[in-house]
């Protein structure tokens, strides 16, 4: 660590020093040079969680450690080959994550099969995709971020992850309270701040803070939970997180809000869900802080070995004052977006059958999904929007399936990527030696396979049943189709 960096942490620290002890500061300073372990997410839209990670820990010398407060989250403690670089990595099947990136969505008691959910502040979309697995793709997930910028990042990652029950949008956080009061079954904050975690790494490198940053931020984030709180049903939860260790941003925001509406807001306790977490501040710089909070959760570095973080995990009790305002509305026709009609969609579905051995009448009946088109591309568009939000401006919706013409379907690579695994027929499997050359964008040159080549689109596996992406059989080569930007 430079001298530099060094100054820095130290200044940092010192202001915890009323609530760390000369020697807690001296174990943050000790393991600054220290890496953080790579935190893995399976996805179990495309697979077994722990069938894949016992396949991926063997294939690439990952040595692993689960994760108590996450089902599907695994620590990667060695490797031979770095979890960025792996064909398995490109397809979506697991997202690189910190582990105390996990906790938030953790925490949700989920109650509700089908719930509806809002994620206020959503981009690069991690905690979006945990979302999505937690509700098992079943709920509805509404994927907002203010920021313009950080929209491409949202909707890759979640087309990326298979996701077919959401939309993303781009609005202000704070609106969706006045928009739609008492409206979500969840709401996830992980609110914009500092990232003072007291742990930096290569993407979030140490940075001062001022008390001025910290008190803006501190307004932004109140407002955007009170935002959220009235977007909130009553006995709805309401998880609020910052990747920062600041009383201002944490304890501070929460006792605000609380203060605000003592009747309607119960914080439950979640300390103890993480080993090593300790509960929230009682007091902070002279600041007393409500009595609850102690249930909320604070992960130190020094003790959990991870990035500093906080969490708390609260329930609506009680109607909250809204002054309602009409949402943005854009008519749905304009998308230009048309239900598929009962014969197309079942001359789809038959095709779909026959060449891939695939039930997608049972994903949309089981997940609530509809089959749209726009001219010749077809999407799952989920129910719920359709139901709850038809009019609002989105910048992504669903999962595109492909195009159909003449009867055929040229399917999309998030079509093959989110379902291959439950294919039985169109599939061609290449040899071990030739997976380098395919997974690096190559076509295969006189593939060995008993098909006939007539220019069909199959799944791409070897000898493991491992989804290599989509390909097309010609007379001479198998056509490599994953898109360019994951080779």
């Amino acid at each position: 660590m430079s001298k530099n960096t060094e100054s820095r942490l130290h200044e940092s620290i010192m202001r915890f020093s009323e609530i760390l002890s000369p020697q807690e500061i001296r174990e943050i300073i000790a393991i600054q040079d220290q890496p953080l372990p790579t935190g893995i997410r399976i996805n179990p839209l495309k697979s077994d969680p722990h069938l894949k990670i016992k396949d991926l820990a063997s294939r690439y010398g990952w040595c692993v450690q689960s994760l108590p407060y996450c089902e599907n989250g695994w620590t990667i403690q060695q490797s031979i080959v770095s979890p960025g670089l792996t064909i398995e990595h490109r397809m979506g099947q697991y997202y690189i994550q910190d582990a105390a990136s996990m906790v938030p969505v953790s925490l949700f008691n989920l109650e509700t099969p089908q719930p509806l959910v809002l994620d206020l502040a959503a981009s690069p979309g991690g905690k979006t995709t945990h979302l999505i697995d937690r509700t098992n793709d079943r709920g509805f997930i509404l994927a907002n971020d203010a920021s313009k910028g950080r929209i491409p990042a949202l909707r890759s990652v979640l087309v990326n992850w298979g996701a077919a029950n959401t939309i993303v949008t781009n609005f202000p956080g704070e609106k969706f309270g006045a928009w739609y009061p008492e409206t979500f079954d969840l709401v996830l904050l992980d609110a914009p701040c500092s990232m003072e975690n007291l742990r930096p790494a290569p993407n979030h490198p140490l940075r001062e803070t001022t008390q001025t940053e910290r008190s803006r931020l501190q307004e932004r984030q109140i407002n955007l939970l009170i935002s959220g709180l009235q977007a909130l049903k009553i006995g709805g939860q309401i998880v609020y997180a910052t990747c920062s260790l600041a009383p201002e941003e944490d304890e501070a925001v929460i006792d605000t809000t609380i203060q605000k509406f003592p009747d309607a807001l119960k914080i439950l306790d979640v300390s103890e869900k993480v080993p090593n977490g300790i509960p929230g501040l009682a007091e902070f710089n002279h600041q007393t802080f409500h009595k609850d909070l102690a249930g909320s959760l604070r992960l130190w570095p020094h003790l959990t070995g991870m990035s500093g973080f906080f969490c708390a995990l609260m329930q609506k009790t009680a109607p909250v004052k809204v002054h309602t305002e009409p949402a943005p509305s854009r008519d749905f026709s304009r998308t230009d977006l048309g239900k598929v009609s009962e014969e197309l969609q079942n001359e789809i579905f038959e095709f779909i059958l026959l060449t891939y051995g695939f039930e997608l009448l049972k994903i949309t009946t089981d997940q609530n999904l509809a089959l749209f088109q726009r001219h010749d591309q077809l999407f799952l568009i989920p129910k719920r929007y359709l139901e709850h939000f038809i009019n609002l401006p989105y910048t992504w919706i669903g999962l595109s399936i492909g195009h159909w013409n003449d009867q055929i379907l040229t399917p999309s690579h998030e079509f093959i990527s989110r379902f291959g695994h439950l294919f039985t027929r169109g599939i061609i499997q290449i040899d071990h030696d030739l997976i380098a050359q395919w997974c690096s964008g190559r076509d295969i040159r006189h593939p060995e396979t008993d098909l006939q080549p007539v220019g069909q689109y199959l799944l791409v596996t070897d000898k493991s049943r491992r989804n290599l992406g989509l390909g097309k059989l010609l007379s001479k080569r198998l056509r490599n189709m994953l898109p360019r930007q994951s080779i």
